[in-house]
């Protein structure tokens, strides 16, 4: 146990990064995975990174999405997630092969992308089959590669007219089998887990606290604040590990 306790305390700065990020995931019902990833990309590699924040993120959704797997839109779900079977294959061969400062520009610019996107895109996508299956393709994609398949799900549903209920038990039960097929799809094709298994078990304790303080402050933290906030600190975070790396290659 001393052991133990000594290891987390060598990683407070992911730590942090994590509780921080599980905190607003509790609070709006997404958030984990989108947060943690340019900040742990600070003190891990990007192929370290992401199979670390699938297992964080897998086990955050999977207690919430029991929680509140009674209100999550199942028919919605059933389509988004054969999309992700078709797209997580084409994800894997992508990450498989490009490098590793290729890989921390290529999330680093998905997460800016998302948030223009989720900024200035006040269109509302039609919810029919076709464009959920779409949707779920490219969120395999993303899954697999940047470890963030729920970017499409949230700019596919940013103005969907579910009840917040609905709509926080769906991200957490999507997002839930989402990680965890990912993480499947990793084991099939080889790739090693047991590297981001360590990382992960000191991590734990901070995604578990991170939920809980966030469930108890629901009702006390304007949403308004927590999203100006998460925005700054994510563009900043992104901003500045893309040209870093430029600056290094170049």
């Amino acid at each position: 146990m001393e052991h133990y306790l000594s290891g987390v305390a060598a990683h407070m700065g992911p730590t942090l990064a994590v509780f921080f990020a599980a905190f607003i995931q509790s609070i709006t019902g997404f958030g984990l995975v989108i947060i943690a990833a340019p900040l742990l990309m600070f003190f891990y590699e990007p192929k370290l990174t992401v199979p670390v924040m699938l297992l964080l993120a897998c086990s955050g959704n999977a207690a919430q999405g029991f929680l509140m797997r009674r209100q999550a839109n199942f028919p919605l779900i059933r389509s988004m997630y054969l999309g992700m079977l078709v797209g997580q294959p084409i994800g894997f061969f992508f990450f498989t092969y490009i490098s590793n400062d290729a890989l921390k520009v290529f999330i680093n610019v998905v997460v800016l992308a998302t948030l223009l996107l989720m900024q200035i895109s006040h269109r509302r996508i039609e919810e029919r089959r076709r464009n959920t299956v779409i949707t779920g393709m490219l969120s395999g994609f993303t899954a697999i590669t940047t470890g963030m398949g729920g970017l499409p799900f949230l700019i596919y549903l940013a103005y969907s007219k579910m009840p917040p209920d609905v709509f926080r038990a769906t991200c957490f039960v999507y997002f839930f089998l989402g990680n965890a097929t990912s993480l499947v799809s990793y084991l099939i094709g080889g790739f090693p887990l047991a590297p981001a298994f360590s990382e992960f078990i000191y991590l734990l304790p901070a995604l578990i606290f991170g939920i809980i303080c966030g469930r108890e402050s629901m009702r006390f933290i304007p949403a308004a604040l927590l999203r100006k906030l998460i925005f700054v600190i994510l563009y900043v975070a992104s901003t500045y590990t893309i040209i870093s790396i430029l600056i290094k290659n170049f």
